[in-house]
């Protein structure tokens, strides 16, 4: 039986919980220096200052971009260990729990192949690479190192939004088509079903 779109929401929350304390935790051993401290301490003084109607919100949106962008510039480092963490838990792991993360074992639903084919390392890498955000974040790290400021803020937004299209659309296509398959499920030929109890599959087997 397919699983349903509110299980498959749920494990992801739970999934995306883990691996953000998870990169947080790793990230958190790494040395910051003095101009990250003072990068924090002026987007706390921005926020006040914009909640206390002290600056406009162009001023404030504008301020915060420029500050989000020095502050990624800053911890290169941090983007690389959610990079790593997030294919480790939704590529490696999942694959050798046989399409389980921790998320979907205790909504009890699994990613499969449709029919009688076998999920595969590739089919779970371009899986995350569509649907966790993983070929985003490797862009936009790409960007952050490599190209200007314009280029990394203005398209970063650009695949930001291509990337929150694409999850709108899976998440219609799972609640309204026949088949219960997001996009990403179906340029793969894969499914998220409910994992059926033993008992269950050995009445069907007899």
């Amino acid at each position: 039986m397919k699983a349903s779109l509110i299980s498959r929401i749920c494990a992801y929350l739970i999934d995306i919980v883990i691996v953000t304390f998870v990169a947080s935790l790793i990230a958190s051993f790494i040395p910051q220096s003095k101009n990250v401290e003072k990068l924090y301490k002026e987007q706390t003084e921005v926020v006040e200052k914009y909640f206390k109607d002290e600056i406009k919100a162009e001023t404030y949106y504008n301020r915060m971009l420029d500050l989000s962008y020095d502050m990624a510039k800053q911890t290169p480092l941090t983007s690389v260990i959610q990079i790593l963490v997030t294919v480790l838990y939704f590529c490696v792991f999942q694959f050798y729990q046989k399409g389980q993360t921790l998320g979907k074992k205790l909504l009890k639903i699994k990613v499969k192949k449709q029919g009688k084919e076998k999920l595969t390392m590739n089919d779970l890498v371009v899986r995350s690479c569509l649907i966790d955000s993983i070929l985003l974040n490797v862009i936009t790290t790409g960007l952050l190192l490599f190209a200007s400021k314009n280029v990394y803020l203005y398209g970063g937004t650009i695949l930001e939004s291509i990337q929150y299209a694409f999850i709108i659309i899976s998440f219609f296509c799972i609640s309204f088509s026949k088949d219960k398959t997001g996009l990403h499920d179906k340029l793969l030929k894969t499914e998220v079903v409910r994992v059926r109890a033993r008992k269950e599959e050995v009445e069907e087997a007899e």
